[in-house]
Order: structure tokens, then C-alpha cells, then sequence
């Protein structure tokens, strides 16, 4: 065996200048750094990815509807189809006859719902059934059915045999005049002039109407709602079964904040139905009514467009010349409140109006930026810069 030849000590490689170069050290950085590279492209993937995955989902479902048996799957598209489950295709259309046909499944059904313009969905008719439980409960028959109403009412109503009931919508901000209309139309038999006459105060013991003449129209307790009713309804019925629903809905908060604030619910319904105008946005309706409360706080006019447009009968856009409006509803020549409610407010406006927000703001002026939004004003030099910001005229 050959004997190792000895070399002598090792020595660190001189640089060019002579000196030994150091031993490299392992840095600890470089896992470090390459961790948050993971962390960061998994959290981009995330966010991007996440999208494209449930959108796949969505249209997976609508393809495939059994898909929506599971609740997981359901869980995982209602963020995009729950806004539309209470959307009526068209509010202003007009009743049609459509008809269930025998054998025919939720997709289907959903797909002739579509064809005929009664739906915009598909797929939020199919979620609305699936979630429910009630896919297979759909009754076959011609029924009567207006694009007024939403997935979830027509749901509703196709679980009731043809002939069983009648459906009525009614949208919030409704005035009684377009209340009547809508009555009429889904009972042929019952005119305005009747539905009319039958909205009156009159000897109800509704707790909400305490103190209001008995000639009083029932302006403003109409309460907006999807109806299922007898075909026979009377109009009598028809006004009770739509007061009955604003005590029940609404009356708990406005008798706790009569109480509170020393306030007639009369009132409070008064400055609802003008919050439920302005307010398009429903997340601005408690501020809405809170600007409104201050200005009657401080004996200040309201200058509120929608009572004048209540007075001439449209909610048309106003003229400078309307503001001129001789009438008890132009808020803008009286003080305080209109001697009535100007339209038929829903829950979020009544709420609001039983609960103003506090605030110092004495004016707003709508964005026009169709998100329905409002700018807020402390002073009328404010207010007049937000008119030109925003091209509000």
C-alpha cells in the first residue's frame, strides 16, 4: 500500500491581493426569501384563481343542476346568485300566462321561465327550489305570472295548484294610485276606484293608525310585499291583509321609537315614504332620514323633490317652476312634514325613520354616477360645490 504523502496545513485561497479569502458562510436568508416567494404566489393564486374557480362552479351548476342538491355547492355560488333571488325581471311588465308543463323538471321549468322574459336567471329560480327543498313540489298547470315578481315568488306561487291564488307585488315607493293599478291588474274584477275607496282609516284597530282621522287614506301602510291570495279576494280584504303586514313587519320598531322619542307613528311613516324616494341605496336611508330629522329639528324646510312630484301625480324629474308648486305637499314653500305620506315605504325606510342617524349634515345632492348614492353637505356652500362637482343642476 503506497503511504499518504503529507502535504502539509491547508490554506484558504489568497485573493489577488494576497490575503486569505474567509470561508463562505451558509446565509439563513435564502429559504427565508424562497419561503415568502411561496407565500406570496400562493396568495396571488388565491385571489386570481379563486374567481376563476367559482365562476367554473356557477356555470357548472347551471349546466348541471343536480349539482345544486349539494349544500357545499351551494355554499360555494350563493355570493353570486343571492342578489338576484329578489329581482324581478321587469317591475313594470305585464302578466302572462305560462304554463308548467307535466314531466318537466327545475331546469327545464327554469329554461321556459327564461324564454318567456319572466326571469332573468336560470340559475337563481334553480338555487331558489334546490335551497328550499321544494325542486320536486312545483305543481303542473297554466298559471298567471307577471315579470314583477322574482324567482322566489314565482317559486312560491308554482307550489300551489292554478287557480289556488293570485299573486301580487307590490315595490316599495308605490304611491296608492299605483298600488290600485297593480291590484286591478292581477283582479280584473276589483277597479281602482274600489280599491281606493276600500283604503281608507276607516274602523280598523290596526295599534299603528292610533289618532289618524277615520276618513284618512291609507297612504304609506300599504306595505310593499309579494302577496299570494285567493282569487276571490274582496278589495277589503286585499287593503287588511296588506296592513295587517306593515303592523306585524313594521310595527314593533315604530311603537318602541313613538315611546322613545316622544314621536307620532304618523310621522315617522310621513318621513319614511320621503326617505323611501330618495333613497335608492338603502344603506343611505337611516342618514337620509337623519339630514331630514335635523332640518326639522331646526324648524328648516325640507326642500324635498319627491313631495312635490307626490302633489302633480309623477315622479318625473322636477322644473325650476315646479318648486313654485302652490300646494300643501311643496315642501319647499311649507315648513315641517307633508300632510300625508307621499308613497308607500318599505321596511329599511321605516326602520330609518324610527331610527334617524345623528348627524350635522343639512343637504345632499344625488352623484348621478348611477350608484344611486348621494354626496352630503354641512352648509349651502358645500351643497353648491357638490352640485357642480357632480353636474346636479
Amino acid at each position: 500500500m503506497k503511504e499518504p504523502v503529507y502535504r502539509g496545513p491547508v490554506r484558504a485561497p489568497a485573493t489577488r491581493h494576497g490575503r486569505p479569502t474567509p470561508p463562505r458562510q451558509r446565509s439563513g436568508a435564502g429559504p427565508l426569501v424562497f419561503a415568502l416567494v411561496v407565500v406570496v404566489v400562493a396568495v396571488a393564486l388565491f385571489f386570481v384563481g379563486r374567481p376563476l374557480a367559482t365562476d367554473a362552479i356557477v356555470q357548472a351548476a347551471d349546466d348541471h343542476d343536480t349539482l345544486l342538491q349539494q349544500s357545499a355547492i351551494r355554499a360555494v355560488i350563493a355570493p353570486a346568485v343571492e342578489p338576484l333571488l329578489d329581482v324581478p325581471a321587469d317591475p313594470n311588465g305585464t302578466t302572462v300566462e305560462f304554463t308548467v308543463r307535466r314531466g318537466a323538471n327545475a331546469s327545464q321549468i327554469a329554461v321556459d321561465l327564461l324564454s318567456a322574459r319572466l326571469i332573468k336567471s336560470a340559475l337563481a329560480f334553480k338555487f331558489v327550489l334546490y335551497e328550499s327543498g321544494t325542486e320536486n313540489a312545483l305543481q303542473t298547470g297554466t298559471y298567471k305570472v307577471s315579470p314583477a315578481l322574482s324567482p322566489r315568488d314565482i317559486a312560491t306561487l308554482f307550489q300551489r295548484a292554478p287557480g289556488d291564488q293570485v299573486a301580487l307585488r307590490l315595490i316599495e315607493g308605490w304611491r296608492l294610485t299605483e298600488v290600485a293599478a297593480a291590484v286591478t291588474k292581477a283582479f280584473p274584477a276589483i277597479s281602482a276606484t274600489d280599491f281606493t275607496a276600500a283604503a281608507v282609516v276607516g274602523t280598523r284597530n290596526n295599534f299603528v293608525l292610533n289618532g289618524i282621522d277615520p276618513k284618512a287614506s291609507l297612504e304609506g301602510f300599504l306595505f310593499p310585499d309579494t302577496y299570494f291570495l285567493r282569487p276571490d279576494a274582496t278589495a277589503d280584504q286585499i287593503v287588511g291583509i296588506l296592513l295587517d303586514n306593515f303592523e306585524t313587519k313594521a310595527g314593533p320598531a315604530l311603537r318602541t321609537a313613538s315611546a322613545e322619542r316622544n314621536a307620532s307613528i304618523y310621522d315617522m311613516v310621513k318621513l319614511a315614504s320621503i326617505v323611501e324616494r330618495e333613497a335608492r341605496d338603502r344603506k343611505e336611508s337611516p342618514l337620509i332620514a337623519g339630514v331630514y330629522q335635523h332640518r326639522l329639528d331646526i324648524a328648516m324646510k325640507l326642500d324635498a323633490d319627491p313631495t312635490i312630484q307626490y302633489a302633480k301625480g309623477t315622479w318625473d324629474d322636477l322644473s325650476l317652476d315646479d318648486l313654485k308648486l302652490d300646494s300643501p305637499y311643496n315642501t319647499y314653500l311649507n315648513p315641517g312634514l307633508p300632510p300625508t305620506p307621499i308613497a308607500n315605504p318599505g321596511l329599511a325606510a321605516l326602520q330609518a325613520a324610527a331610527k334617524p342617524e345623528t348627524t350635522d349634515f343639512l343637504f345632499f345632492v344625488a352623484k348621478g354616477d348611477g350608484s344611486g348614492d348621494h354626496a352630503f353637505a354641512k352648509t349651502i356652500e358645500e351643497q353648491e360645490a357638490n352640485r357642480v362637482k357632480y353636474g346636479n343642476k
